[in-house]
């Protein structure tokens, strides 16, 4: 089917489904390092652990990050970057579920295949949900999350921005017609370069357009 999402569209569906908001956690030794493409706050001196997301489809992206060490020896153990996709409801808890390591054997052990061991689940049932979870080989150079969004847009696995609940917005506003993606990818290059008032003032003269 085709749709129009302009990127007013998209600014007026992402205010229509800010008030119900998801939660996912993600314990040590996991820290989260995008949430829909976008850079969470991690540092080298702070991790990021939860993010709340509205209902809908959404990326997340992992690393774990465990230190090992003793006396004699240095032993911080990095994983590959873990890949979540997956579909929330308005009142998810989420959370991993595996069995944490307790020793660096036990940790490399477990890294050969995170991605198998890794479930998601709904605190609020105990039940898993339906997620595909894969890992990427980590890549090279100093910013491992511009590496991260490097690979996925170059492998066509970035995500797309397009939720269930944003084109049901944008149909409902602008009617169904073909995309043009040219501007819709300019439209979004200047979103994510703006600052949060910008992108406040955008989304206010947005809705003054209708």
């Amino acid at each position: 089917m085709n749709t129009r999402l302009t990127f007013a569209a998209l600014a007026i569906a992402g205010l229509s489904f800010a008030s119900h908001a998801a939660t996912i956690n993600t314990p040590q030794p996991y820290q989260l390092l995008l949430v829909d493409g976008e850079k969470t706050k991690h540092s080298a001196l702070s991790s990021v652990h939860s993010a709340e997301v509205g209902a809908g489809k959404h990326q997340f992206v992992l690393e774990y990050v465990a230190d090992f060490s003793t006396r004699q020896n240095i032993r911080v153990m990095e994983g590959d970057p873990v890949i979540i996709n997956l579909e929330t409801d308005a009142d998810s808890d989420l959370s991993l579920q595996y069995q944490k390591p307790n020793s660096y054997q036990q940790a490399r052990e477990f890294l050969r295949d995170q991605a198998a061991q890794i479930t998601v689940i709904d605190k609020r049932t105990g039940q898993p949900v339906a997620a595909e979870i894969y890992t990427i080989h980590r890549p090279a150079g100093l910013d491992l999350t511009r590496g991260i969004q490097d690979y996925l847009k170059e492998n066509n696995k970035a995500f797309s921005g397009r939720t269930d609940a944003a084109v049901a917005a944008a149909e409902a506003k602008f009617g169904a017609a073909p995309v043009d993606a040219d501007s819709l990818e300019m439209l979004k290059h200047w979103w994510s370069t703006a600052d949060k008032d910008t992108q406040r003032a955008f989304q206010i003269w947005a809705i003054q357009q209708q």
